[in-house]
């Protein structure tokens, strides 16, 4: 689909005002506005279902666990510490 600069969207609404009028105007560009949110919807959920269709065989990913989070065994960290270093004089 080609892209419509300012000059072709002026023609075309111009072209639209002579045939349509201006009292038909304002309603035919509501009913394509909706025709056009419409298209977009059923799009969307084409989309949605095509992609949980594909995808319903992988499993779910888990979500990585906060590193942020308090300790549950009463405040200790159960962490390993690091082993100690020596230093050879």
């Amino acid at each position: 689909m080609p892209n419509l600069g300012a000059p072709e969207i002026l023609v075309i609404l111009l072209v639209a005002l002579i045939f349509l009028g201006p009292q038909r105007l304002p309603e035919v560009g509501r009913q394509i506005g909706g025709a056009l949110r419409e298209l977009r919807k059923v799009q969307t959920d084409v989309r949605s279902q095509l992609d949980q269709a594909l995808h319903s065989d992988e499993e779910p990913t888990p979500a990585p666990k906060a590193e942020a989070e308090a300790p549950e065994s009463g405040g200790h960290d159960d962490t390993v510490p690091p082993p100690p270093t020596t230093s050879f004089s």
